[in-house]
């Protein structure tokens, strides 16, 4: 017999408690501060985007059926459910970092999982002035439309930046304000002392019980808001976030997947189409 050393038995406990109380492998990812994305391709392939750049990762999974056991982990503490007859979902883990994941048979090589991780302390918009994502001039403007009560909608493409920016702005809402927001995985980190989050959700197994953000911007509208903040418009829902916007809620605010501000009118107004005006 060989004894293991101190190290070796530290590391041994600390991979049994991972499996046995957190999401085994990727543990020691989610506690790394450096790691922004960790990318999931079946069992035995883990990348992690660091400063930008992606990285595989020295982690794996014993086989497909522990990838997918750790899957289920995450989506069932929050009420979801990821099978062969639901086999695409979005969930977030405790500390709020949002995961989407796919399973057979869409995901034919074994589980798909992006994790986009919670950062603990929101950039401020003195920090992305400083890391010079944001001159300082529009900052300054940007800050003084919020703090007018100037509604706002926020383009961008995938990891521009929209919901880091959205955090960075709610700062110059007034604490007197009540907010109100709507994501389909909650991830906004609003400072602000009244505010109450709301969260759509995905049919049950029967296809029923389906809370799309439509129905949520409507219900927003009777909880008297100050304002409604979406965490990203993706579709019919744009029509009643313009109407609230118009009528009331002004300072509302919104991001919107897209290329650039005039693609971002063209999918807005494609949006409120389907919202049937």
């Amino acid at each position: 017999d060989m004894a293991l050393s101190s190290a070796e038995e530290a590391s041994f406990a600390d991979a049994v408690m991972d499996e046995m109380t957190g999401l085994g492998p990727i543990e020691p990812l989610l506690k790394d501060d450096s790691i922004a994305d960790i990318l999931i391709n079946g069992c035995d392939q883990v990348y992690v985007e660091r400063h930008g750049k992606l990285q595989l990762a020295p982690v794996r999974f014993a086989d497909n059926d522990h990838l997918l056991r750790i899957v289920q982990r995450i989506v069932a503490a929050v009420g979801r459910r990821v099978d062969e007859s639901q086999p695409l979902v979005d969930a977030r883990l405790a500390d709020g970092s949002r995961v989407n994941a796919a399973v057979l048979p869409i995901a034919i090589d074994g589980p798909l999982v992006s994790i986009r991780k919670f950062s603990k302390s929101p950039l401020t918009i003195d920090r992305l002035v400083e890391f010079g994502a944001i001159p300082r001039p529009i900052a300054d403007f940007i800050l003084g439309a919020v703090k007018c009560r100037a509604s706002t909608v926020i383009s961008g493409g995938t990891g521009s930046g929209k919901t880091t920016l959205l955090n960075a702005l709610s700062s110059a809402i007034s604490p007197d304000e009540r907010l109100i927001t709507i994501e389909d995985a909650a991830e906004l980190q609003l400072q602000q002392p009244h505010v109450a989050r709301m969260e759509t959700r995905p049919p049950n197994i029967e296809g029923k019980g389906e809370i799309r953000q439509r129905e949520l911007v409507k219900n927003a509208l009777r909880m008297r808001p100050d304002r409604v903040i979406l965490g990203e418009v993706r579709g019919e829902e744009a029509f009643d976030m313009l109407q609230a916007m118009n009528t009331g809620h002004e300072g509302s605010m919104a991001t919107i997947h897209a290329n650039n501000p005039r693609d971002a009118l063209t999918r807005l107004e494609q949006m409120v189409m389907m919202g049937g005006m």
